[in-house]
């Protein structure tokens, strides 16, 4: 059968009975379904969303936790025709209005006529939808597998969405990324050929999940790799990792799993938080693919991680350093498998002030491997003219997984898309063939002549006593009468009793003795202060714009008190929401 949409991929599942998603709960009791009972519980979904009105091409908006019932309503909504898209539940409740703003602009952007929540996030979730004029039904993902009569397969143009996927980038505005059904397959097929989902000496597992489904690299890189391979996973939500990363490995090694992809601080957070009596009886040695993506990779991380859990079977060849982004469907490049990542040291200055990757000494870097079969990934500068190798430059995409831009914005879509190349945003440079990432282009600190990603120097940060860690940016921004100057914005760690005073002539040591700066100015921040985009990154910008407009503030405190107003106002939005839906 010939795969032109999802739904060619889906329904042949209806005989996949020995591999599913395995759903593990806090309680450890987990719940598997076969592939075959996923397709017709889908299949009974859509079927409801048929008849409760959804025509081929409506948007349906899942807000939903990692569960059986996510897949329900997202793989029910495409097999009912509707593009479907993932907006990430309510999860840092001292900042709920910022919460609501945004999903009310997601909303908003991709015109969701229909909305499959659940009862707990409903519960908050009102006053993200009072206003959204497009929003008509709201469902209970419980109900959807309820009175649902019979599926009537759509026709399906396999060069519309298949579903539009939120960009996790820095920006105020939310930009909803059209992945076609053209582009999904496409790069399925393209990361398959690179992935061990399946040991074919010993029965084991596919891949471990606790990425958040909302996000591309939980969706596409597991998910849907999952169903496509189709092979089983095993699904935590990330609130488990986040409060127990321990978890994380215990699983892999329950279920015997080969693959498991997470963003680099996943990796240091292990390393710095798993005790050694949580790893008793843990066996790590069939993990052969520990993707590392999402977000810049840090080689300390990467260098405690292999070192920390070599001991329970770990191999660093399995260490996988991987790059991608929405608008490519998801994988771009990919380190070899069962190689150890290529880790090489550049001159900082020859990188810096010539934009050449010269090695040497000062900055390290870790390869993210080579283009995936079927794309072309080129280097240029900022006027679009092709870099040799060794020259930093805009990378550019090319290929049939490249989405045809941002849905309903023609404008910033002719900003990433000229001739069929994507231009990422990312700076970076080909070495001996690899890949390397040497920055975001509009994150680039430019200090007296000399260009500095941010991370160079947020790196030097992680040893600073009292700055919790991943939780400090570094930001350009013109003084008068000074040009760019370099602004810290640092979350202090909420353990540490040292003053802030002795934490900014710290922070400011490091730097000036790392890289020879000296901030303009260091803030120290209450922990949860700095934004974030839903996938947890750090939004650099909008930092610096509530920084200088002073909108900068900790997120308030969740008290009982706070949450039954929370839920208050949230019922009378409701209200609100139905009245003005009521029929005249």
């Amino acid at each position: 059968m010939s795969r032109r949409t999802i739904i060619d991929a889906l329904l042949p599942l209806e005989d996949c009975t020995q591999t599913g998603a395995r759903f593990v709960p806090a309680s450890g009791e987990h719940r598997f379904h076969t592939y075959a009972d996923v397709l017709l519980r889908a299949r009974t979904a859509a079927a409801r969303l048929q008849r409760e009105g959804l025509e081929t091409g409506d948007r349906v908006a899942v807000v939903l936790p990692t569960s059986i019932e996510f897949f329900d309503a997202f793989l029910g909504a495409q097999l009912a025709g509707g593009i479907p898209v993932a907006l990430y539940p309510p999860f840092r409740l001292g900042k709920l209005d910022e919460y609501f703003a945004r999903v009310r602009r997601m909303l908003g952007k991709v015109g969701a006529k229909f909305l499959i929540t659940e009862s707990r996030i409903k519960r908050l979730l009102g006053p993200a939808v009072v206003g959204v004029e497009s929003l008509r039904t709201v469902m209970d993902a419980g109900d959807l597998l309820a009175d649902a009569g019979i599926w009537r397969q759509p026709a399906i143009d396999a060069s519309q969405p298949a579903f539009l996927q939120f960009s996790s980038g820095s920006t105020v505005e939310p930009k909803a990324v059209m992945v076609s059904h053209t582009n999904l397959i496409a790069n399925l097929e393209m990361m398959k050929g690179c992935l061990p989902y399946r040991d074919e000496s010993e029965p084991v597992d596919g891949a471990v999940c606790w990425l958040p489904l909302y996000h591309d690299m939980g969706l596409v890189g597991c998910l849907f790799q999952g169903l496509n391979y189709p092979a089983t996973v095993t699904y935590l939500g990330p609130e488990i990792f986040l409060a127990k990363p321990a978890a994380w490995l215990q699983t892999l090694s329950r279920y015997r799993a080969v693959i498991s992809p997470a963003p680099n601080f996943a990796y240091g957070l292990c390393a710095s938080k798993i005790r050694d009596e949580e790893m008793q009886n843990v066996d790590l040695s069939r993990w052969r693919a520990a993707l590392n993506g999402a977000e810049p990779i840090d080689i300390q991380d990467v260098d405690r991680f292999c070192e920390r859990f070599a001991k329970w079977g770990f191999r660093r060849e399995a260490m996988t350093p991987v790059y991608g982004l929405a608008e490519a469907g998801l994988g771009v490049t990919f380190s070899g498998l069962d190689e150890a990542p290529l880790i090489t040291e550049f001159d900082r200055d020859e990188l810096s002030l010539e934009g050449r990757a010269k090695p040497g000494s000062g900055r390290r870097l870790v390869s993210v491997g080579r283009p995936l079969a079927g794309l072309e990934v080129v280097i240029r500068d900022e006027e679009g003219r092709p870099q040799p190798p060794d020259s930093t430059g805009r990378i550019l995409v090319k290929g049939p997984s490249i989405t045809t831009g941002y849905y309903r914005d023609p404008d910033l879509t002719a900003q990433i898309l000229r001739d069929g190349w994507l231009d990422t945003g990312d700076l970076g440079f080909f070495h001996e063939g690899n890949l390397y990432i040497a920055g975001r282009a509009k994150d680039v600190i430019i200090l007296r002549g000399r260009n500095y990603a941010p991370q160079e120097f947020e790196e030097l940060l992680a040893t600073v006593e009292g700055v919790r860690r991943g939780a400090a940016v570094a930001v350009g921004s013109t003084v008068d009468g000074l040009g760019e100057q370099l602004f810290i914005l640092a979350e202090k760690d909420s353990r540490s009793e040292r003053p802030d005073e002795e934490i900014v002539e710290d922070i400011q040591g490091h730097i000036l003795r790392g890289l020879s700066v000296m901030p303009h100015q260091v803030e120290i921040l209450s922990p949860g202060t700095l934004p974030r985009t839903s996938s947890g990154k750090l939004r650099r910008s909008e930092a610096l714009r509530q920084f200088l407009a002073g909108q900068l503030a900790a997120p308030a405190r969740v008290t009982a008190l706070r949450m039954l107003k929370e839920v208050g106002k949230s019922q009378l939005a409701w209200a609100r929401f139905r009245s003005e839906k009521k029929p005249e």
